[in-house]
């Protein structure tokens, strides 16, 4: 792969490796955080959300990638490692699909603008839930480790 195409892939994989620095910073208790009245949108189920988002992207690009895999119900119990092992899996889903879509010069199923748009709907989409669950946690008087708070935005060192 060409330069460019590689810092295609390194770019999803910074943005994954900031959905693990959030994940590793939480505790189990945090998880239930939420500012809904309703008592939705924990931080487990946004987190849930992001893995879901990427199984039902990865049912309309190819089925046997998740042929083994489930989206998670709002009523399954959400846990740490339950979460980081969904997002490490999905993960590589999306990075076989665009390295795929690379190699093979192959457009990506449901994608008229390409691989770049696909992808920036991707993190765009993570940002916004990773922005939110800051900012409940910091509402709700949770402790954020300070490299957090600021690491998370220094992409040329993750």
């Amino acid at each position: 792969m060409t330069d460019l195409e590689n810092q295609i892939i390194e770019t999803w994989l910074i943005n994954h490796r900031v959905n693990l620095m959030l994940l590793d910073a939480l505790t189990e208790e945090s998880l239930g955080y939420s500012l809904s009245a309703r008592g939705g949108s924990s931080k487990g189920h946004q987190l849930a959300h992001i893995y879901n988002v990427r199984f039902w992207h990865m049912e309309k690009q190819d089925k046997t990638i998740i042929k083994d895999s489930k989206s998670v119900k709002a009523e399954d119990e959400k846990t740490i490692d339950m979460l980081r092992e969904l997002h490490e899996i999905s993960t590589e889903w999306l990075t076989h699909v665009l390295t795929r879509s690379i190699i093979e010069n192959k457009k990506i199923k449901g994608s008229k603008r390409g691989i770049i748009p696909y992808l920036s709907n991707f993190i765009a989409h993570e940002s916004h839930h990773r922005g939110n669950i800051l900012l409940t946690l910091k509402i709700s008087g949770f402790k954020l480790p300070d490299t957090l708070k600021y690491t998370i935005w220094d992409w040329n060192n993750l």
